[in-house]
């Protein structure tokens, strides 16, 4: 997933849910797991309409990975 891809609506809803802009994503300092669950609920919404933020939750971090298109640290 390319965050260029994103609608504002998209980041707007992430931001509300998580309650930090998008761009603290980077920022070690700040807790990110609302971030993530968030960013992992909009992407597969994407693909399918009826994924729930409860089902986000449920993700492992290897499945955010996938969604992302990020390789698996752990695979190298």
């Amino acid at each position: 997933m390319n965050v260029e891809d994103l609608t504002l609506g998209e980041v707007e809803e992430i931001e509300n849910y998580a309650g930090l802009p998008l761009a603290s994503l980077a920022d070690s300092d700040k807790p990110s797991g609302a971030l993530m669950v968030a960013i992992a609920w909009v992407a597969k919404r994407k693909e399918d309409p009826s994924f729930t933020l409860h089902q986000a939750k449920q993700l492992t971090s290897k499945e955010l990975n996938a969604i992302l298109g990020e390789e698996d640290p752990k695979a190298k």
